[in-house]
């Protein structure tokens, strides 16, 4: 019973923050010209595994978040052609600490190169 609580309240907050995340990414994708995907799924035992294994899915993103709603990790990755200043990197990390993933969104984007427009991504991939 307990579990099935946690399921419930994990996609509740998961809708909640399904909008404002939508577009944050919009807004960053349009503002710097990258691709953006959040990937909402289970992360497991080694979520730094899994969002390596997710980020290579998702070819062609500059910026892969994943996002598991029920133990309520985040991962950061990014594409090996972009630098991201550690002070960027540290602030990000304490927004995701904080469940503020569109904030640490638009944070990130700030530090990407604008460049032109790409092939078009998913914004959110839901496994």
């Amino acid at each position: 019973m307990k579990h099935a609580m946690k399921r419930k309240e994990a996609a509740n907050w998961w809708l909640s923050q399904k909008p404002i995340v939508a577009k944050a990414v919009d807004d960053a994708e349009r503002s710097t010209g990258h691709q953006i995907v959040v990937a909402v799924g289970k992360l497991g035992r080694r979520p730094d595994i899994a969002a390596d294994r997710v980020a290579r899915r998702q070819k062609g993103a500059t910026l892969v978040f994943c996002v598991d709603p029920l133990d309520r990790r985040f991962e950061l990755r990014w594409a090996a052609t972009i630098t991201l200043p550690s002070e960027i990197i540290a602030q990000t990390s304490e927004l995701l600490a904080a469940q503020r993933l569109a904030e640490a969104i638009a944070l990130v984007a700030t530090a990407l190169p604008v460049q032109a427009e790409g092939d078009e991504l998913p914004d959110i991939v839901e496994d």
